[in-house]
């Protein structure tokens, strides 16, 4: 399918992961890891100079989202694809990824023995179009707007806010915020701010 081994990059927190999907990788002739990065900056300094065709990206770097910096991980240099490997297998995460510019979208709880097809057909084929997308997201039995999720992603983001200071940020009333938190607590069946965060962790909502 390709006359040179296709030139991939593997950037995950996880040193043992990263090692681990590179030995699998360079098993196939078609594949060559060059280069793997445990930290975000590291990758950033790395894409904007060298080349690449293929970045396995993960989402969740020590609780900060890496989709968050793709622009700046293709400042220097957009001519690779991004695979997006992640355990934040859900429709929110995979449609922020696709609108950040994110070619495949692959849960790590999915069968990765097929994974070098996956590599294969990504570079050759052309990326996914951004699409019309909903103004709800359904997440298990819980439909949220997406405008609830950025409040609850904020509550986490800004925990340290007071509601004035918060709905500053949100750039909505402190009335307006204090009814969208009354309508998450009645969704989510939850009574405080606390379990209200801790429900986006649990249902990957919130990279934490």
């Amino acid at each position: 399918m390709t006359k040179t081994p296709i030139r991939i990059v593997i950037a995950d927190d996880n040193r043992f992961f990263c090692d681990a999907l590179k030995d699998s990788l360079n098993v196939h002739s078609e594949l060559n890891v060059t280069n793997t990065f445990i930290t975000l900056k590291e990758l950033i300094a790395f894409t904007n100079y060298q080349n690449l065709d293929v970045l396995i990206l993960d989402v969740n770097f020590n609780g900060t989202c890496s989709l968050d910096f793709i622009d700046e991980i293709k400042k220097g240099n957009n001519h690779f694809k991004i695979i997006a490997l992640t355990t934040m297998n859900n429709n929110f995460i995979k449609e922020k990824a696709i609108n950040k510019g994110v070619d495949v979208f692959v849960g790590k709880d999915e069968d990765l023995q097929n994974f070098k097809n996956v590599i294969l057909n990504c570079f050759v084929h052309q990326s996914i179009k951004k699409g019309k997308t909903s103004s709800k997201i359904n997440i298990d039995n819980y439909t949220f707007t997406k405008r609830k999720l950025e409040i609850l992603q904020a509550l986490f983001v800004h925990s340290d806010k007071n509601e004035k200071e918060l709905s500053a940020i949100l750039h909505i009333t402190e009335s307006s915020l204090k009814s969208h938190k009354r309508e998450l607590f009645e969704i989510t069946n939850t009574k405080s701010t606390p379990e209200l965060i801790k429900f986006g962790i649990q249902k990957s909502l919130i990279i934490a």
